[in-house]
């Protein structure tokens, strides 16, 4: 081997070693700071402080990689949602809660579908279609809050409520990001 090939592969595992030991180093206090700057700017600080920091594996802190963790939770919620309200649908023999609840199951399902769509697009920097597919998950969360209302007339069951609340928490936080980003 040559100086060249010696000096090439020396260099190469000075930067593997420099990216392996930065890949593992937890959140810098700066980091931080500028996340709790940012989410204190949205209507939910709290549950934008908290999806954001929960994210382990985000990279940095820009605004699209911070956007992209509230979509994956908005994911998250909608997707037990979905789960939530197809174990009502399947443990209900109530007709008119049985419509109510296959509704609900169906419209969750779609959100969470199309949050996962807007995460693609977050994939490829197609911020303001992720940010319509944001938008579509949005009504499709009121589509079931609606159902109860016409089919059953009865209040949303506590823990299905409690998908939905934190899903409609994260939208109202990503609708800031979304505005950074366009």
């Amino acid at each position: 081997m040559d100086i060249k090939g010696i000096t090439f592969s020396i260099v190469t595992q000075i930067f593997l070693l420099v990216f392996l030991l930065s890949a593992s180093k937890p959140v810098k206090a700066d980091d931080k700071t500028f996340v709790r700057k940012l989410c204190d700017q949205t209507l939910e600080p709290d549950v934008c402080l908290n999806c954001i920091l929960s994210d382990t594996g985000r990279e940095s802190s820009n605004v699209s990689n911070m956007t992209y963790s509230i979509l994956f939770c908005m994911y998250s919620q909608t997707t037990y949602a979905h789960q939530c309200a197809d174990h009502l649908y399947q443990n209900t023999a109530a007709v008119r809660l049985k419509t109510t609840y296959l509704v609900c199951r169906d419209t969750m399902l779609s959100a969470s579908n199309t949050l996962w769509d807007g995460l693609t697009k977050m994939e490829v920097s197609d911020y303001k279609n992720a940010h319509v597919s944001a938008r579509m998950a949005h009504l499709d969360l009121l589509r079931c809050v609606f159902a109860f209302r016409k089919y059953a007339d009865v209040p949303v069951p506590a823990e299905l409520l409690s998908y939905m609340v934190q899903t409609k928490r994260l939208f109202d936080a990503a609708q800031f990001m979304f505005l950074l980003l366009d």
